[in-house]
Parts: C-alpha cells; structure tokens; sequence
C-alpha cells in the first residue's frame, strides 16, 4: 500500500503577534520519480501477470503475445521442430517441461498444420487451445520479489519463485523460457521419485500427465508425427 505523507505548516504565535517559519530553500524541491518507489514498481508488475492471465482467460493471442519476452517465440519454434521431427531418444536429451509441452503440441496439432506454422503461430495457438497457464488468475500476488537494477523481476510463493518477468522498453513481460529453465530441474525431480523404475522419466511422467485428461496413441513418444495417410512413423 502506498504510504502518503502529508505536510502540514506551523504557526508559532506571540503575545504580540505570529511568526512564520519559513523554508529557507526558495528553490523549488525536485519531484520524486514514481518508478523509483519499490511498491510501485511491485504493482506494476502485478498488473503485468494479471494481464497475462487475463489474456489467456480470454484466448486472446494478441495480448498474450504482447506480454510476454520475445525470446518466448524463437523457445516455440524450437518446440515446433521437436513436435515434428524428435525421436524419444531424442526426446530424452531435452529438459523435462520442454518434453511436456512437445508431447502436447503432438497430442493437439497436425502435422500439415504445424509444418504450416512458425514459433510464433504455434505459440497463438496454444494460446487459442489452452494449452497453458489456465490456473494462473488464481495465484496469489503477494510475495513480488525485483533485482537491485530493477529488470528481473519474480512472483514468488511461499518464498519461492513460480513466475519470472523481465523488463523490456519500461513494460514488465512475462520470461516464459526462463521459467521453463529455472522450474524444469524440481519438477523434473518430482517425477524421477514417481518414476524411477521406468528409466525414462521426462516421457513416461510426461505421457501421463496428457493421458489423465485423455486417451492417447503411446506412438506420440516414438517419433515424429506422421502426415494423414501415412503408415508408420515420418523420416
């Protein structure tokens, strides 16, 4: 909450009659700059995650597009390639919520349709599909944590960071592939404890996570996807 100071001003008075005490300073007192009051700054960023989260809430690519790191597209593109081309042996040098998400964009797109797309496409249309970030208008906005220069910036839960922004032209946007980076390792943990005897843990916990809301061909693991009419899986 900002803190408001009021200045109020005194008059001293005399049996005789009122003294005035005036600022000896006559020269006009330099305004202080907005930004660089840290819970202002702390809003702005709150009003950058909502926006976001309103912006997939709606489906609306275009807002969604504009809050976020324009590194965001060039981590979508090479997620389309992967979708299209990666084997599970391949699939297993990447980290494990890149291969979540590849396996959905296999689960959800075709292939004619995403060779026809670029990264930037692909992220619209995970937008448009809902592919992620449904539950993010109901996190709570309390703990914003930002960087001594003032260009990094992160929602933290319970102390630790769930959301990472980066400022960019004065606006905060949302850092999707540091998020991916930095959130990949624990979660990827998580799902070694659970699935240790499989061996091949981002694909078994991965392929798992999509199944639960629906049925899907194990083949999506083994190779590319395959143009309609084919037999087999695409070189």
């Amino acid at each position: 909450m900002l803190r408001r100071v009021c200045l109020g001003s005194i008059l001293a008075l005399t049996a005789c009659k009122p003294t005035i005490i005036e600022d000896p300073d006559l020269e006009p007192r330099p305004q202080a700059d907005p930004a660089d009051d840290p819970l202002v700054e702390q809003e702005a960023v709150r009003v950058a995650i909502r926006q976001y989260a309103a912006a997939l809430g709606r489906h609306d690519v275009e807002a969604a597009a504009a809050s976020v790191v324009a590194d965001t597209f060039g981590y979508y593109e090479d997620i389309r390639i992967a979708a299209l081309r990666a084997t599970r042996e391949q699939l297993e040098g990447w980290d494990f919520v890149s291969v979540m998400m590849i396996l959905q964009v296999r689960s959800k797109i075709g292939r004619a349709e995403l060779e026809a797309v670029d990264g930037r496409r692909l992220f619209d249309v995970a937008v448009t599909e809902g592919l992620f970030g449904e539950d993010l208008d109901k996190v709570e906005l309390d703990e914003i944590w930002i960087d001594e220069p003032g260009m990094i910036a992160q929602l933290r839960l319970q102390g630790q960071p769930i959301v990472w922004l980066r400022k960019i032209d004065g606006r905060w946007r949302i850092d999707i592939p540091e998020m991916v980076r930095q959130l990949g390792p624990g979660i990827e943990a998580q799902a070694r404890e659970r699935f240790a005897a499989d061996g091949k843990a981002r694909t078994a916990y991965s392929l798992l996570e999509i199944g639960s809301q629906e049925f899907l061909d194990i083949a999506i693991l083994d190779g590319p996807l395959e143009l309609e009419g084919e037999t087999g899986n695409a070189p």
